[in-house]
């Protein structure tokens, strides 16, 4: 896949904004976050973990899944393409301190896409997809307590978190 033509498809799924602003512009999909900073995978690792599985269940397990950083989409690089685990997913990210910068992981078919910014790990996908990966993390509520405490968004939550939380899983209310 052409460089462009892979910046073109995270455009048309993720806008560039950020908490408290809902950054998924596609119809269909939802969204869970998480604070990238708390975590040495940068999300929890069974949210991977689940991830992962419920691409290899959706696709053949040797599909391997994309990694663009956004100064390489910037530039017209081509994404890395690297084997759908957690495994390869570290490797790539500790070559040259590839972890500090912002990020894009995807499905060749762009069914889903994980940004990874210097704040927030946002794991958008079809809303199909996304339940498969909430059921298996005990379900919505499960998952909308581990995002609330994880942005703490204190009591007044003055910045709006809580409302970002909401909007990015509202398509998994219906």
């Amino acid at each position: 896949m052409s460089d462009s033509s892979a910046k073109l498809r995270l455009l048309a799924v993720l806008s560039d904004a950020q908490p408290p602003h809902n950054p998924i512009v596609v119809n269909g999909w939802a969204g869970i976050a998480f604070d990238r900073n708390r975590y040495a995978d940068l999300a929890p690792t069974d949210v991977w973990g689940a991830w992962l599985d419920v691409h290899i269940q959706n696709s053949c397990p040797s599909d391997a899944i994309g990694i663009a950083s956004l100064e390489d989409l910037a530039v017209g690089k081509e994404e890395c393409r690297v084997e759908p685990n957690l495994d390869s997913l570290r490797r790539y990210w500790m070559e040259g301190e590839r972890f500090l910068r912002d990020h894009y992981v995807f499905s060749l078919s762009f069914n889903w896409v994980v940004r990874l910014d210097q704040d927030v790990t946002l794991f958008a996908a079809e809303r199909d997809f996304m339940r498969e990966v909430i059921d298996r993390l005990h379900g919505l509520n499960s998952v909308m307590e581990r995002m609330t405490e994880d942005f703490d968004p204190g009591e007044n939550d003055l910045v709006g978190l809580r409302r970002f939380l909401s909007d990015i899983t509202e398509e998994l209310r219906h």
